[in-house]
């Protein structure tokens, strides 16, 4: 797989030189495009994104509102349009707006709405948020109900309190329900796109606000029993609340009070290589006199470079029982190099975690 940074590249760069030329003949295609090859090859993805928003912020008038409507002219305005740009090129553009349009705040809001429709610009907007938090939101309460799809999620994703590769939102980190009316309306999105954005907008809150979230999900449910697009975001946007084993969250997933026993737990292969699979099996049953829902997932503990060990939960799958049924169930979970995790050879440990109660580890060697 090609490495993310290479998305903006050569190329890319040439392309847009192009397309702001159509609307802004004066560029100076020469100085922008000058040693870009070589500037570009040791830095990586975010770092290129900056540069090239630096060569703009060079090449563009110093009159923001010429330079933000010579940039909006520059992205895809139709199916048909092969010169405008769209996808990751449109990046660099959108973080021109975030680091120099803050002044023409009105103007750059309403260029990142059209920007984001042929790419993101929920990285952007968090300046403004960060600018003035207030003035943004009325811009949101507008856009919640936009007829383009990615202007409606660029509401929930652009606010998430902590969006990866985007700025923390302090005052949202602290307070979830600045952006509850929003969430409530986008709940009901006609569209996948932006209801996942929902789940991981409160899946954000759910590391800081637990209880809050668990509140907000239930009070959903509990509304909206039969709706499955709703009843879908509230199993995902509980998720990391069903890693940490909330008692609550699991009552979102249908969990109900009840006696399971952990017949046995095994690990079946011994010595596992780097990039293979671990092998695990599990045998339970029902000690209650109702069917009852299983929520299995599994605890990795990884050995680290200190000899000690770090606990990663994987999720598993969901099983139901019937009143005293017994259940044997196997597991593969791989051990695939990750660029985000180094693994260590050595005695690493595995667990069942049941409806969020772990059992006792047992232990495996990996080579790495």
């Amino acid at each position: 797989m090609e490495p993310f940074k290479n998305m903006i590249n050569e190329k890319v760069v040439s392309q847009t030189a192009k397309a702001i030329a159509r609307n802004y003949p004066d560029f100076n295609h020469k100085k922008f495009l000058k040693d870009i090859a070589s500037e570009l090859a040791p830095l990586e993805l975010k770092e290129r994104v900056i540069l090239v928003a630096m060569r703009l912020k060079e090449n563009l008038p110093a009159d923001q509102k010429k330079s933000l409507k010579i940039l909006e002219g520059a992205i895809q305005q139709n199916d048909k349009d092969t010169i405008g740009l769209s996808g990751f090129s449109v990046w660099p553009l959108t973080e021109y707006v975030a680091r120099f349009g803050l002044d023409e705040f009105d103007l750059s809001m309403d260029v990142l709405k059209e920007m984001t429709k042929v790419f993101t610009g929920e990285w952007a907007v968090r300046a403004f948020f960060l600018a003035d938090e207030k003035r943004t939101l009325k811009f949101f309460k507008k856009w919640v109900k936009d007829d383009n799809v990615h202007v409606r999620r660029l509401v929930s994703e652009g606010s998430r309190p902590l969006l990866p590769w985007g700025q923390k939102l302090p005052s949202f980190v602290k307070d979830p329900s600045i952006t509850w009316d929003l969430l409530e309306v986008l709940k009901h999105d006609d569209e996948e796109y932006v209801r996942k954005s929902v789940a991981n907008h409160l899946n954000d809150h759910s590391k800081n606000h637990p209880d809050m979230v668990v509140k907000k999900l239930l009070e959903w449910q509990k509304e909206n029993a039969e709706d499955k697009n709703l009843n879908w975001i509230i199993r995902h946007a509980s998720r990391t609340l069903i890693k940490k084993g909330h008692p609550q969250a699991f009552k979102l997933h249908g969990v109900e009070s009840g006696k399971v026993k952990v017949i046995s737990q095994k690990i079946l292969t011994k010595k596992v290589d780097l990039g293979k699979i671990l092998k695990v099996e599990v045998e339970f049953q029902n000690l209650g006199a109702k069917k009852l829902k299983v929520i299995l997932d599994h605890e990795v503990h990884l050995l680290k470079a200190n000899n000690k060990h770090n606990i990663k939960c994987f999720k598993g799958k969901s099983v139901e029982l019937l009143p005293k049924e017994k259940k044997k169930v196997e597991f593969n979970i791989p051990l695939k190099p990750v660029t985000t995790r180094t693994y260590y050879s050595g005695q690493h440990f595995w667990n069942i975690k049941v409806n969020g109660i772990s059992e006792d580890k047992l232990s495996f060697t990996l080579k790495v």
